[in-house]
């Protein structure tokens, strides 16, 4: 597994032994990485459910201020701090939570601006994504980036708004921010966002048409 990315692009990671990490494809961490685009330089990124860390390390390769990566494994944890001296020798730009993601989302503190999470394929991240609202963890117009099964849709609380979805495969991302930070949204996000809701009232007003016939 390598880097698609960034100055480190080309960059070899190491997976965690054995079957319980799924690492997320070259095609869709690139996906996922030209979506955030530029907010990625100097942010202060979180990683949910690491595994090898490739998704942190795709955003430190881009230029992320900071990143925390969070998995309770320890097959994961030592991938981690491998991957991380051949990424980021003699850096103190990031550290490992050994730890569930709940666990973890009780002790940070302080806000981030890009949350990335990949979940055990059939668990979802219910729970998490609401105590990141909850906790207060999210900057005012933090991105969260959530990958899943594309034939399982993903629940999003109520204080949260997707702006993105696209799907590769059987794989999917979902892109979601707080409800709050809709007022100074960039204006590329912006867009995405007005484009979702449009497209998804579409339905609605065709069937409002429809029945005045």
């Amino acid at each position: 597994m390598r880097l698609s990315g960034g100055g480190r692009s080309g960059q070899t990671l190491q997976a965690p032994k054995g079957k319980k990490t799924r690492p997320t494809s070259a095609k869709v961490r690139e996906a996922l990485f030209d979506v955030l685009g530029k907010r990625v330089e100097g942010a202060r990124v979180l990683d949910l459910f690491a595994g090898s860390g490739a998704l942190g390390f795709e955003a430190m390769s881009r230029d992320a201020g900071s990143v925390v990566f969070v998995d309770s494994d320890a097959a994961a944890v030592m991938a981690i701090r491998r991957n991380a001296v051949r990424v980021l020798p003699d850096s103190d730009r990031w550290r490992v939570l050994p730890m569930t993601a709940i666990r973890a989302l009780r002790k940070l503190r302080g806000t981030f601006d890009i949350v990335l999470m990949d979940p055990p394929y059939q668990r979802g991240a219910a729970e998490e994504l609401t105590m990141l609202m909850q906790r207060g963890l999210l900057s005012e117009l933090a991105i969260v980036a959530l990958e899943h099964p594309s034939v399982k849709e993903t629940k999003i609380p109520p204080s949260m708004r997707v702006f993105k979805k696209t799907k590769y495969g059987d794989t999917a991302l979902t892109f979601a921010m707080a409800r709050t930070g809709e007022q100074t949204l960039p204006e590329d996000t912006a867009e995405e966002v007005n484009r979702q809701g449009s497209a998804a009232s579409r339905p609605a007003a065709s069937r409002r048409r429809r029945s005045r016939k």
